[in-house]
């Protein structure tokens, strides 16, 4: 859904009760009609931490989560990003290595279809840090960009409360894993029968443990993993395009 949408939406909930961010939001709403899409997402934070009714305050978030989004992939300033010039021997491997992030994402700015940069070109590049907060206690991943929400997902954890708490890294970064089953230690490729994983892989610097796909997305938000953490496989994709290898993923209870 269109972030336009989604405000006038927040306005008529707003307007139900919750009087007290009615301003802000009207005022991100105009602001993001202008062009002003930072100060949008300033404001809807503002209102979002103001915001006392939970369920009001999860749809401001969804939609500064669509805001995030729409901005960093668009070719609008941000203070998290700069724009840079293409130099001599520049590929995008390099670029993305230099900026701590990914050639997806980079792929995904820029809107390239190719992974070939031409000299000179100017390119929007991030050079903020992501990080992950996962909360077991409401199966919930909030991503964090350079300590600022960017946008939370519905997850699964644990059916045992056996996916690890602490500070872990990312260390691989994979699109179609295969899968070796826990008891049978059979090994399946994506896209066989049986396979479980989904279509990324994102694991972490404690062996077997990591965030994934799944083949049950109707079970997301509910504690019944093996340990990983299950995100539906649109999601997860989308993580894989944003988290480079090295960011810190953060586990609570």
């Amino acid at each position: 859904m269109k972030v336009s949408l989604l405000i006038g939406a927040l306005l008529f909930v707003s307007a139900l009760g919750a009087v007290d961010v009615e301003p802000l939001v009207q005022r991100a709403e105009q602001a993001y009609a202008q062009g002003r899409w930072v100060e949008a997402r300033e404001t809807l934070l503002r209102a979002a931490a103001l915001e006392d009714d939970a369920e009001k305050k999860a749809r401001l978030y969804e939609q500064i989560g669509d805001l995030n989004m729409e901005l960093l992939l668009s070719p609008y300033e941000q203070p998290e990003c700069v724009w840079l010039e293409v130099q001599p021997g520049d590929t995008l491997g390099k670029i993305a290595q230099r900026a701590d992030t990914t050639i997806e994402l980079l792929k995904a700015m820029n809107r390239m279809e190719s992974n070939q940069v031409r000299l000179g070109r100017r390119m929007k590049v991030l050079f903020a840090p992501f990080t992950v907060v996962i909360d077991k206690s409401s199966n919930v991943a909030v991503v964090k960009l350079d300590g600022q929400f960017f946008k939370q997902y519905q997850v699964s954890t644990g059916a045992t409360a056996n996916t690890p708490v602490g500070e872990f890294k990312l260390t691989d970064r994979l699109v179609h894993p295969d899968w070796w089953h826990p008891e049978t230690k059979q090994r399946i490729s994506y896209g066989e029968p049986g396979h479980r994983i989904g279509t990324h892989w994102l694991g972490w610097d404690v062996k077997g443990f990591g965030i994934h796909g799944t083949d049950e997305p109707e079970k997301i938000g509910q504690a019944v993993s093996l340990g990983c953490v299950r995100m539906r496989n649109e999601e997860v994709a989308e993580l894989y395009m944003l988290l480079p290898t090295g960011t810190k993923i953060i586990v609570k209870e």
